[in-house]
């Protein structure tokens, strides 16, 4: 008999376990999930394409939804701000907490970054604007030895450089090297004390020579330009260099040496004269070497017929001294 009690025992046991865990199970998945998930209850996605991003952001919140807005795209056909797609659809039935994904329209197009630009070639440069949705607005020309290649970028006046954000479709100016100029006429540099005269070179896009010094002293505080090469009025190419000679002692104790300069780069003992009297000078004298020629060979042959004149040659085109 007690066997049979223990065995009754033990089934009873068994049944209830069975039964608690049935109600648990019931609980669990039937009752407090629903009521944790909220089931059978649903949100309906509201109509937002007539709204703008403010009050749709707006709705969702009320609703107890999410959002995710996207806005990198700018369309200018419609209106800032206005929605201009979303996801799940208008009156699709959605969980509370769901996440909306809308897609509106920004203010304006997104600010675009200036490539860099500064030493590539004109060619590039524009095309690389094109792509970044830049335009290009002037182009200024300044004297440098990149001849069309890019020296700065200019926005609204201002130097703007790589990597700025700039308003896409605005306009940039570009400042170019037109390359060294031949021919221009040489700066005065005399009496100018050594700073003056490295601004004045460098403002006229010369390269700054060789500084010597005539007298004892190296002052370069208060001494002054007494003589240059190539010579105040002369041409010269631009980004050649100009050589430079400096003194304290007035030019009268100096007049030596300046003298023996002149023999050397001014070709003659005494003062110099320009150019065009040089050239006046070889003209003449070809002239009249022509004319005792000619007369020359009428005392020799008076019967023949006369030579035809002969053209004067002309002077050298790349001699130019003033």
């Amino acid at each position: 008999m007690k066997g049979v009690k223990s065995i009754i025992q033990v089934l009873l046991n068994v049944a209830i376990v069975i039964a608690l865990s049935f109600g648990l199970y019931h609980f669990i998945f039937n009752v407090w999930l629903d009521s944790y998930t909220n089931h059978n209850e649903f949100v309906e996605v509201p109509d937002l394409s007539k709204m703008n991003i403010t009050d749709a952001t707006a709705k969702l919140e009320e609703l107890g939804l999410t959002y995710e807005v996207d806005s990198s795209r700018f369309d200018p056909n419609t209106k800032p701000f206005a929605i201009m797609d979303f996801y799940p659809a208008a009156e699709s039935r959605v969980k509370e907490g769901r996440r909306i994904f809308i897609k509106s329209n920004p203010k304006t197009y997104r600010p675009v970054e200036l490539p860099d630009l500064v030493g590539k070639s004109k060619r590039l440069a524009f095309t690389q604007l094109e792509i970044s949705g830049l335009k290009i607005g002037k182009i200024i020309y300044e004297p440098d030895l990149a001849k069309d290649a890019v020296l700065k970028i200019l926005y609204n006046g201002k130097i703007v450089k790589a990597g700025e954000q700039l308003p896409r479709f605005a306009t940039v100016d570009l400042v170019l090297g037109r390359g060294m100029l031949s021919g221009v006429r040489m700066p005065n540099l005399v009496n100018l004390t050594l700073t003056e005269a490295k601004k004045s070179i460098k403002d006229n896009f010369f390269e700054i020579g060789q500084i010597k010094f005539i007298g004892a002293s190296h002052d370069t505080i208060n001494a002054r330009v007494v003589y240059q090469f190539p010579f105040a009025t002369d041409t010269y190419d631009q980004g050649q260099p100009i050589d430079i000679w400096l003194s304290t002692e007035p030019r009268d104790k100096i007049r030596t040496q300046l003298k023996e300069l002149d023999v050397q780069y001014k070709n003659f003992g005494e003062d110099t004269i320009s150019g065009s009297q040089y050239r006046d000078i070889i003209t003449q004298k070809a002239e009249q070497q022509i004319k005792d020629m000619q007369q020359q060979q009428q005392q020799n042959n008076p019967t023949t017929e006369q030579p035809k004149p002969t053209e004067a040659p002309k002077a050298p085109e790349e001699v130019i001294i003033e």
